[in-house]
């Protein structure tokens, strides 16, 4: 990841969260960042407490249990921060009253944030897949998403960038190499695709060899696209693979699973003038469906307005 001066974390002190704050200061480290690490105490949950509390009080004892129980759960962050080490870190740390997405959102804008880091999965069973906040912020989060998988607190050692030639996609392996080169990570740029036969029933197939030719052009493609970054690259182990089948996403998740990958580089694509984010078949499945942590990286100029 390039250089980053802000990052915020999300924290709702589940165990992918506090592997989620364990990469952040990790993060914050190498690039002498600022780190913003943030609770969001659910408005509903909150507000049950406070109307129990008000029962059991005298109406004249003074303070808002509301703010009791944010100033709970700030002590319980902050204890949690001391425990994870964060050394000569600079942290800030927050629980805000309110919609956990909404203030996450708005701490993003605000910082304003070069990465957000979460948790895949708060409460929700990670077999099904990543969790619902998780997968809306990376939807509309204002800038790249780090999605960490539970227990996933150490180095990356190998790195997948999924490339389809689109102008997000240079993005996407410029933040590949950035974490390779500071986890010393071996690093495999893949395109999957499928061929343009196999998507058109009433195009004849070609011959062996004009499949063989297509296909080697698509790996003059992704060497073209390793060569722009040439220096960055020196010293690294990069290898580039051209993989064909019925469908991207399935033959990306299957590339991760056969790498044994820990982190897997992916673009959303975005609707310039549109509040929301479309991830996209592809992406939205990868980050659902990756049995490893995920970098979501967003198109230039992408923004949401979080009221």
């Amino acid at each position: 990841m390039d250089s980053l001066k802000n990052i915020v974390v999300g924290v709702d002190f589940s165990a992918f969260s506090q592997s989620a704050l364990a990469q952040a200061l990790r993060i914050a480290r190498w690039n002498d960042a600022k780190l913003h690490v943030l609770h969001g105490v659910d408005l509903s949950a909150a507000s049950a407490v406070r109307d129990a509390l008000l029962i059991e009080r005298a109406s004249s004892e003074p303070g808002d249990p509301c703010d009791e129980v944010c100033d709970s759960a700030l002590k319980q962050l902050e204890d949690l921060i001391a425990l994870s080490e964060p050394g000569e870190v600079e942290v800030l740390a927050d629980a805000v009253l309110g919609s956990p997405f909404v203030e996450i959102l708005r701490r993003v804008r605000d910082a304003p944030a070069d990465l957000l880091v979460l948790g895949s999965n708060g409460s929700s069973d990670p077999a099904r897949g990543a969790g619902v906040l998780a997968t809306k912020c990376v939807r509309k989060a204002a800038t790249k998403v780090l999605l960490v998988r539970e227990l996933h607190v150490k180095q990356f050692n190998c790195v997948v960038a999924c490339v389809d030639f689109s102008e997000t996609s240079h993005r996407v392996v410029e933040q590949a190499i950035r974490v390779a080169q500071q986890d010393r990570a071996s690093l495999h740029l893949l395109h999957v695709g499928v061929p343009p036969w196999e998507v058109l029933s009433y195009i004849r197939p070609p011959s062996a060899e004009a499949k063989q030719q297509y296909n080697s052009s698509l790996h003059e493609r992704l060497r073209q696209v390793l060569q722009c970054f040439e220096i960055e690259t020196s010293g690294l182990g990069v290898e580039l693979h051209v993989v064909e089948g019925k469908r991207d996403a399935d033959g990306i998740i299957q590339f991760v699973e056969r790498s044994a990958a820990d982190l897997v580089v992916v673009g959303t694509r975005g609707r310039t003038g549109l509040r929301a984010i479309l991830l996209g078949t592809i992406a939205e499945r990868i980050v659902r469906e990756s049995p490893c942590s995920v970098l979501a990286v967003k198109p230039e100029g992408f923004t949401y307005d979080v009221n």
